[in-house]
């Protein structure tokens, strides 16, 4: 009796998690080559081509008309040492004149769905190439953002993505993974002037020094 309770317990709070999953945002990218996938920006689904670092293998999707495609299942340490607490996800879009769908993409935290996307267009949503035709491969044409950090949680605790495509066309996709983590500022002309400038000036004074 007190076992049935106890599962019927953990089912209403597992539900509940479902219920009020947050909301994925999806938004296509407009400035071209933004942003790329390489080893710090991991695939969890893969089209052969992904940069992957070690120990941080991807789900190779299939080459048929449709996906509905699980993850490899990872831990909230392999994500966090890559990408952080914080990330979000790029898609790399690969089609021809018949604009492929986007129905689903969703991530679960220890086995409850933590995340997804809402989109409410019959059969999915349309996602064609972007800024012009495509980014070209290894670039992703929209983003995906909103899921939930995983600051704070165990590093043991269990991560899962889930996609679904109602429509698919030329080849696999990629969707990889994309820091929150603002990247370093890129120093600009006169900054680099002014420092390598100073760094020469100390060089030839201790020339100088070290002749007299």
């Amino acid at each position: 009796m007190f076992r049935s309770r106890l599962y019927a317990g953990c089912l209403a709070i597992a539900c509940a998690v479902v219920a009020h999953a947050s909301t994925i945002s999806i938004s296509d990218v407009t400035v071209l080559h933004q942003y790329q996938q390489t080893t710090n920006s991991p695939c969890v689904f893969d089209n052969s081509s992904c940069n992957q670092p070690a120990g941080f293998p991807a789900a190779l999707l299939p080459v048929a008309s449709s996906y509905d495609q699980d993850s490899l299942t990872y831990t909230v340490g392999q994500i966090r040492a890559i990408v952080g607490d914080s990330f979000f996800v790029g898609m790399d879009v690969n089609q021809t004149s018949t604009n492929q769908k986007l129905s689903l993409f969703s991530m679960s935290i220890g086995g409850a769905l933590t995340d997804s996307t809402n989109i409410l267009t019959v059969g999915g949503m349309e996602v064609p190439p972007t800024v012009g035709g495509g980014n070209g491969n290894g670039y992703a044409d929209y983003i995906l953002t909103g899921f939930t950090s995983l600051a704070g949680l165990d590093a043991n605790t269990t991560v899962t993505f889930h996609v679904t495509m109602p429509v698919v066309n030329d080849g696999r996709e990629q969707f990889f993974l994309l820091s929150n983590s603002a990247p370093a500022p890129t120093p600009e002309p006169i900054t680099v002037a002014l420092t390598g400038g100073g760094l020469l000036g100390l060089f030839l004074l201790k020339k100088r020094v070290a002749k007299s």
